[in-house]
């Protein structure tokens, strides 16, 4: 049975090979009875009077020609809908209704008037009134031809119109994009709940507040007349990007430790430009933090000091601990035992409400505690302490088991609280038993304040060796940033 094509104007069918070429094909219409909607949206696309075509008068197909792949996909699932076209009676981009054929049960009467008719046409052509048969076929294949033109026109601007719709859609997105770029406010104000505390560690409020400390503007209306900072290497993506936003990437690097190409998507610039950003302001955030005083004189560490460790310690003004930062294996002396694991080590001293005080250098994870007090410069720092009356003579410090450094505190003019060692083949005595839990007790201070910094997933995770280069940088900054978040206990 011959297909046609019920699309508008098409003359596709299969009795004519000369329709079919480039691989057109036939599509049947969706069935009414199981997609009624889709069935119904196709006959709309064809154009076609309803009279001509509808839900009962399907028996038609469409070709392939009118669809944007050649055939429906999800993306289009339905054919390009048909348009006007000039010099046609019916709008629509439709075909003319056929005429009505002479019925052979029609009155006696037409009929011999048809035969009259034809007798008289017969004469007429005789006499040469009428135009030869090879001219009507000629104009036929005129107008055959210019209608093989047109559709081809048609097909030219639908694709035309098509292309334009995409770059459209394109453009939109790529404006949408640009709207929707991150920032301080947009984050604030998203519908999960504390989401800009869990991106960056801090609040709203406490941003701001960050903001004023790097000379940077606390209000996003506010104008940048200042760029306290200087960058490594300058682009246009760096100079339009603001510098909220510039210390909102930052704290999202050092707090969830994203990847360089997340936080690219997220603000719209390119790679380069957030290894850039980071890179200068983690050694801006150093110098700036560094400048800080952080170890309090002892009066307002015995102000601020809790009750039960005011009763039980009155004159221990910092606790001191090791912590350990796992790395990739390099090859250098940094396997530590006690963490079967590639480490780097730091000694942190906190006050007792656990505000960080003191944070040293990184060292390699085979060092002891003791090495380790005795390599960084705390001991100057406590010289000085007593000199300037900071701290005063049998002022003491409190300390895990694991640092021996007795003889190097008293020559400073310290005292040491550590816990008693058990004696060999004797039970320890309740004294002892009774100290070494008040000191465990207030001790795990230090502890909670290491974890705080350890929030910073930056620090908390396996470093991998390309980070070593501003490792120190980093944990200085994270630790200095723990101390503008609330105090682990209140006084």
């Amino acid at each position: 049975m011959p297909k046609h094509c019920a699309y508008g104007l098409c003359n596709t069918d299969s009795r004519y090979p000369k329709t079919l070429e480039g691989g057109v094909e036939f599509l049947p219409f969706p069935k009414p009875k199981t997609k009624l909607d889709k069935c119904r949206e196709w006959i709309k696309q064809c154009g076609r009077p309803h009279s001509q075509l509808n839900v009962s008068k399907i028996t038609k197909n469409t070709c392939s020609k009118h669809f944007v792949n050649g055939r429906p996909t999800s993306e289009f699932p339905n054919p390009i809908a048909a348009h006007p076209v000039s010099g046609r009676e019916h709008q629509g981009g439709c075909r003319r209704p056929p005429q009505k054929r002479i019925r052979c049960d029609q009155p006696e009467t037409n009929i011999s008037i048809s035969t009259e008719e034809h007798t008289s046409q017969q004469s007429d052509n005789d006499t040469g009134k009428f135009k030869p048969l090879s001219r009507d076929l000629g104009n036929q294949e005129e107008v055959r031809t210019l209608r093989e033109a047109l559709t081809a026109h048609e097909q030219e601007i639908i694709s035309l119109r098509v292309k334009l719709e995409a770059k459209d859609r394109e453009l939109h997105l790529h404006n949408q994009l640009q709207y929707n770029k991150l920032n301080p406010e947009s984050l604030n104000t998203s519908h999960v709940p504390d989401y800009f505390q869990y991106c960056t560690c801090f609040t709203y409020d406490q941003f701001n507040i960050l903001c004023d400390f790097f000379s940077i503007p606390s209000d996003p209306n506010a104008p940048q007349t200042h760029i306290p900072l200087a960058y490594k290497h300058v682009d246009n993506e760096i100079s339009k990007l603001t510098l909220r936003s510039q210390l909102l990437l930052t704290l999202m690097k050092l707090r969830q430790n994203l990847d360089h190409k997340d936080l690219a998507f997220r603000f719209q610039i390119r790679l380069q430009s957030v290894s850039t950003l980071i890179n200068s302001w983690v050694d801006y955030m150093f110098d700036s933090l560094g400048k800080l005083s952080v170890w309090p004189h002892r009066d307002i560490i015995s102000e601020h000091m809790p009750a039960k460790f005011k009763e039980q310690f009155p004159n221990t003004f910092a606790i001191l601990d090791g912590t350990e930062l796992k790395i990739e294996k390099p090859r250098s002396l940094s396997y530590s035992t006690y963490k079967s694991t590639n480490t780097l080590k730091s000694l942190v001293a906190c006050d007792p409400r656990g505000a960080v005080i003191y944070v040293s250098t990184l060292f390699t994870g085979s060092i002891s505690d003791k090495e380790i007090f005795n390599r960084c410069n705390i001991i100057d720092i406590l010289k000085g302490c007593v000199q300037c009356g900071y701290l005063n003579v049998g002022d003491g410090l409190m300390v895990d088991k694991g640092f021996l450094i007795e003889k190097e505190v008293e020559e400073i003019g310290l005292k040491l609280n550590i816990p008693p060692f058990a004696r060999a083949n004797r039970q320890m005595p309740h004294a002892d038993v009774d100290m070494t839990k008040k000191i465990a007790k207030h001790r795990v201070h230090v502890e909670r304040a290491i974890a705080k910094i350890k929030k910073f997933k930056i620090v908390s995770g396996r470093i991998p060796i390309t980070q070593l280069s501003n490792i120190n940088q980093i944990w200085y900054v994270v630790s200095m940033l723990s101390n503008f978040q609330p105090h682990i206990i209140k006084y």
